[in-house]
């Protein structure tokens, strides 16, 4: 029964999370225009009246850096957690901490992968 209720209480709400993230994604495709609109790409800056393209680039050589951070610091935390159960005397709570730490990193594999692939996209590191 603690492996039912261990599964349930973390797995069903991140499966319902990711359904409605995905949902709502969808959504949002559907209702927001996708055609180029060259007011996207107008500057607007203190009321003046916008000509050409904006002068200033987001650099993102960057985002895979944060996006790999703030995704093993939680798995970290977690194995803090699992350092200190006292595993030697409780299986149940070591299984259900082991539970808690692979969903996450189940999880956040795929962020993961994403913050690699975007840390070794040479165009991002190139001045424009």
């Amino acid at each position: 029964m603690a492996l039912t209720q261990a599964l349930l209480a973390f797995g069903l709400p991140v499966i319902l999370f990711l359904l409605a993230g995905y949902g709502g994604y969808k959504i949002l495709s559907m209702i927001v225009p996708s055609e180029y609109n060259p007011i996207k790409v107008s500057r607007f800056e203190a009321g003046n009246i916008p000509y050409g393209e904006g002068r200033l680039w987001f650099p993102l050589q960057y985002y895979g850096y944060i996006l790999v951070y703030t995704s093993i610091e939680p798995i970290v935390v977690l194995l803090f957690a699992i350092a200190e159960a006292a595993y030697d005397t409780s299986f149940i709570l070591f299984r259900n901490l082991l539970i808690i730490i692979l969903s996450s990193i189940v999880i956040l594999y795929p962020i993961l992968y994403y913050a690699v692939k975007q840390v070794n996209t040479i165009e991002y590191w190139l001045l424009r």
